[in-house]
């Protein structure tokens, strides 16, 4: 056995693991220790393979108890959040039948109760010094800037451009610009790409798949950053799952 333990804490950490694991669970099903010498005391042998059995035992229901509490939470949390997303699509569908006005103002309440229900920290809409900022959220470390419309003309390069403007004046600050009516044609194709912007992009199919459960909005954020990043895509298409 020394010889043994002695060429064990030689070897790499994963190794070491696995050979004490392996001698742990042989000494714990081991049930006749037979002494190889008259100095040897079988009864230490078996008390100590004892108590091993009754503390992997302990460890094993604790174990199984931590993971019956954290699958009860997640469907608790699943559950919550479904219901909490019924109520949400229906003041969405109200909202449809609503004047202009009055539906932008529905969409201030409407998209932080969403984030709420995501799980995403957010920031109610304030005002700074010559600007009107419509929230904050805060996602994978990074804050994002909020622009809301839901008017009945689509978003053109004017408003995107105001909206870089304030994201540009904020430190490590990203933007996120959700027009409902979606964008001009080629307004998209015209802004330039670039380490200059920092915003995404989405329209209101992009709100209503995540209303009506098509992915969350985690998803939807994932996807959007990724296509940014990786492709310097600043909208993104709406089947983030194809």
């Amino acid at each position: 056995m020394d010889e043994l333990y002695k060429r064990l804490r030689e070897s790499e950490f994963n190794r070491r693991l696995e050979v004490s694991r392996n001698f742990v669970r042989i000494l714990i099903e081991h049930k006749n220790f037979v002494p190889q010498d008259e100095k040897h005391r079988v009864e230490v042998a078996e008390r100590a393979a004892l108590k091993l059995r009754e503390l992997i035992a302990k460890q094993e229901k604790d174990k199984e108890y931590k993971e019956n509490i954290r699958r009860r939470a997640n469907i608790a949390s699943k559950e919550n959040y479904h219901s909490q997303l019924l109520a949400l699509q229906e003041k969405f569908i109200s909202a449809q039948e609503l004047e202009p006005q009055k539906r932008g103002y529905q969409l201030e309440k409407i998209f932080p109760d969403l984030m709420k229900i995501s799980g995403i920290p957010v920031e109610q809409s304030f005002r700074i010094t010559g600007e009107q900022i419509d929230g904050a959220i805060k996602h994978d470390g990074h804050y994002y800037l909020i622009e809301l419309k839901w008017t009945k003309d689509k978003v053109g390069q004017a408003d995107i451009g105001n909206f870089c403007f304030k994201v540009d004046g904020k430190m490590d600050s990203r933007g996120l610009f959700l027009s409902m009516a979606g964008f001009t044609d080629g307004v998209i194709e015209a802004l330039p790409k670039g380490k200059s912007l920092k915003i995404l992009l989405l329209d209101g199919v992009h709100l209503a798949n995540v209303i009506f459960g098509h992915y969350t909005f985690q998803e939807l954020l994932e996807h959007a950053v990724s296509q940014a990043s990786l492709k310097a895509n600043l909208y993104c298409r709406h089947n983030i799952n194809s």
